[in-house]
């Protein structure tokens, strides 16, 4: 067998052992020692040397079983060059019809090149699954500009196509024709605007990134006006970037920036695959979005036992199509929760919250009181329960009436509807929930 080079410097591999001596808390010491793999021109490289199996049983011709130490074993598919997960050896010799091995296979050749069964499994490593912050993502955008100039085809037409794509996407969002373009300059943290990219010296792409957080304090308008005041001629591009989603973006559109949201980056990005896009960085976002938005739509496929925060998201947005309401995180003592909330058509003026499982009506405090009265919230209570009684509504005096400046005064825990399969019914839910 060919023996195996340094990958540091390229000479030949040699088998050593090692040897690591430690001192017990009696005095005593514990040595281990174990085979180790290295360098013949001592670079110093070393790993511990791989235990390569042997095969104690075979099935025909085409199936080997390896033992491995610790009375491992695995099955080996010389056919089709896989090998399965380990198991211990002798549940594997009980569960077929094994008989004694007598070929002579090269067994290191055949693992070496054998596919393990497990890869098929496991997510492949993304750069985004660490690099979670918005600089991250900023870094992303940036990059994926930058590949716009023309000079840029000659070392990956597909990639200066897709950046050409999101650039064409923000201007026409804004009901401009994306010009030639002939230059960008990008700056990051502009005043403390994430992203300025100005293009042809003419146009200005103000991009804040907002990747699970909002806009606040006016911030949106400042660097607008920071922007005009360095470059009074540019012609501004604002976009709103978000690939979490939030309840409405009436304050980063009332401050003349256009949402950009998830699903509209994903199609970019798709469209770049499609077309050839193949750089490491380009897929794994791809990937990094579609994992997220995957998540956020398995409301539609999960038991609602198995949502988390993403699902309970995706299920508001979809309830919001159609009953006319808001949602988000509410915090409390007990560590919160995601919500819905609406304006009641039956219970004026009562409102109605959904606090993911249960459904409450809600009765807040009057400007000038600091809680609502308890002979208020029980004269509520009883007006709603008689009329939930003659409509079924199924509503339910809460445990317990807890005043303060907005209170649950009556409750329903089984809204979600759900089909044979355990998957909610949407359209059920939403036909129950448009009866309040």
């Amino acid at each position: 067998m060919k023996p195996k080079k340094c990958p540091r410097c390229g000479a030949v591999l040699l088998e050593d052992a090692w040897e690591h001596l430690e001192e017990n808390e009696d005095g005593g010491f514990t040595m281990d020692a174990f085979p180790v793999i290295i360098c013949q021109n001592k670079c110093g490289f070393m790993r511990e040397a791989e235990e390569f199996p042997t095969v104690i049983a075979q099935q025909g011709d085409d199936r080997l079983l390896l033992l491995y130490p610790n009375e491992r074993g695995r099955i080996l598919e010389m056919e089709d060059s896989i090998i399965w997960p380990p198991m211990h050896y002798q549940s594997l010799l009980s569960s077929g019809d094994w008989e004694d091995y007598t070929g002579s296979h090269d067994i290191q050749s055949l693992i070496e090149n054998a596919r393990d069964s497990r890869a098929a499994l496991l997510e492949q490593p993304n750069i985004f699954q660490f690099a979670t912050s918005e600089l991250s993502q900023d870094a992303f955008l940036c990059w994926l500009m930058s590949w716009c100039e023309q000079p840029f085809q000659m070392h990956d037409r597909a990639l200066n196509e897709a950046s050409i794509d999101f650039i064409s996407i923000i201007f026409n969002l804004h009901k401009i024709p994306v010009p030639n373009i002939d230059s960008i300059e990008i700056t990051r943290q502009f005043e403390s605007l994430d992203i300025l990219a100005i293009v042809n010296n003419k146009y200005a792409i103000l991009v804040e990134d907002k990747t699970f957080t909002k806009d606040h304090s006016n911030q949106l308008m400042r660097y607008r006006d920071a922007v005009k005041k360095e470059y009074p001629a540019l012609i501004q591009l604002p976009i709103y970037y978000k690939i979490s989603d939030q309840s409405h973006y009436r304050s980063p559109e009332s401050a003349g920036y256009i949402p950009f949201k998830r699903k509209m980056m994903l199609e970019i990005l798709k469209r770049g695959i499609k077309n050839g896009v193949q750089h490491p960085i380009f897929v794994d976002y791809y990937r990094h979005l579609q994992q997220l938005e995957n998540k956020i739509s398995a409301f539609r496929s999960k038991p609602i036992e198995e949502w988390d925060a993403f699902a309970w998201q995706g299920f508001y947005q979809e309830l919001q199509k159609e009953i006319n309401g808001n949602w988000g995180y509410v915090s409390n003592k007990k560590g919160g929760f995601w919500g819905f909330w609406w304006k009641s058509a039956m219970f004026e003026p009562y409102s109605l919250q959904l606090e993911q499982r249960r459904l409450c009506v809600k009765m807040k405090a009057a400007e000038i009181e600091d809680k609502v009265p308890l002979r208020s919230a029980k004269k509520a209570l009883k007006y709603i329960l008689e009329s939930s009684e003659n409509r079924d509504l199924f509503l339910q005096k809460p445990s317990r009436l807890r005043t303060g400046k907005t209170m649950t005064i009556a409750e329903r825990d089984n809204y979600l509807y759900t089909k044979s399969d355990g998957t909610i019914d949407m359209d059920r839910i939403i036909e129950e929930l448009k009866k309040y």
